[in-house]
């Protein structure tokens, strides 16, 4: 007899809810819950067009149109992964929200380890998250121009539960292998949001500094030689670390120490 097909569990919306602190639960604005959608975040930034508050979530088993970070296609196959993303206002003065995906990687780190993921979570800048080197989740935000006093933020989180056979792709892992069984979706799924709701107004009030520590416990990149290309330019040097903004540190082969608020970057095999 051959084995039965793994397959990810439906998501039911009083089942996430299970895993939300009453305090937190509070503050959730509305969950919506779909079989199919082009972009988990398309929709919210549709629902923020339309005043959409703050703790809007919304949730796919699967994404027609998925994407990453410079239009790159994120695959989201049916009930393969966990797509996520919450809409957040957060005042127009505070227009420099470029450290805001190292405070929401520190948050799904946080998230894994509760889960049961106690060893090998990595954080790669700016918003990638990997385990021992490989990517297990991605960190996508999108933004819209402030109204009424507000910066309307997307926050896209993408999470590998149980990567299709066919997709043959070793820089990749998915929650599968690395727990050797499939964990419920909705719990973690509830995890993520009730961590989102609760450590969000830290970085609204502080910024990165309340993440940065961890941040750091998790840093990928520290102390490796690597490449950064900004724009068309090539950077090369080893990682100090980052700045509590949010900025790469590079230190140069010169001995110059320079700092990158953006940046593709690849780990150089020396």
């Amino acid at each position: 007899m051959l084995p039965s097909k793994k397959i990810v569990e439906h998501l039911h919306a009083d089942s996430i809810k299970t895993a939300i602190d009453p305090l937190n639960l509070s503050a959730l604005a509305a969950l919506d819950i779909f079989e199919s959608i082009n972009s988990t975040n398309s929709y919210l930034l549709e629902r923020a067009k339309s005043g959409a508050a703050t703790g809007t979530v919304c949730l796919a088993q699967m994404q027609t149109e998925g994407r990453g970070r410079h239009g790159r296609v994120w695959n989201s196959e049916s009930r393969a992964n966990l797509y996520l993303s919450m809409l957040w206002h957060f005042p127009a003065q505070q227009s420099d929200l470029s450290s805001l995906s190292l405070a929401v990687a520190v948050v799904v780190a946080s998230v894994l380890k509760k889960y049961g993921v106690t060893y090998g979570v990595e954080l790669k800048w700016p918003n990638d998250v990997l385990f021992s080197g490989r990517k297990l989740a991605g960190i996508l935000l999108e933004t819209l121009s402030a109204q009424n006093g507000q910066i309307p933020v997307v926050i896209g989180i993408g999470i590998n539960i149980l990567l299709p056979s066919e997709i043959n792709e070793p820089a990749w892992i998915d929650l599968n292998e690395i727990m050797g069984k499939l964990g419920s979706c909705n719990y973690l799924a509830g995890l993520l949001i009730n961590e989102l709701l609760e450590r969000l107004p830290h970085y609204k009030n502080r910024g990165l500094l309340p993440f940065l520590e961890e941040w750091q416990a998790y840093d990928y990149l520290k102390n490796k030689s690597v490449t950064i290309h900004d724009g068309e330019q090539v950077n090369e040097g080893v990682v100090l670390g980052i700045t509590s903004e949010g900025e790469l540190l590079l230190k140069r082969p010169s001995g110059e120490i320079e700092k990158f608020r953006c940046g593709e970057v690849s780990v150089r095999i020396l």
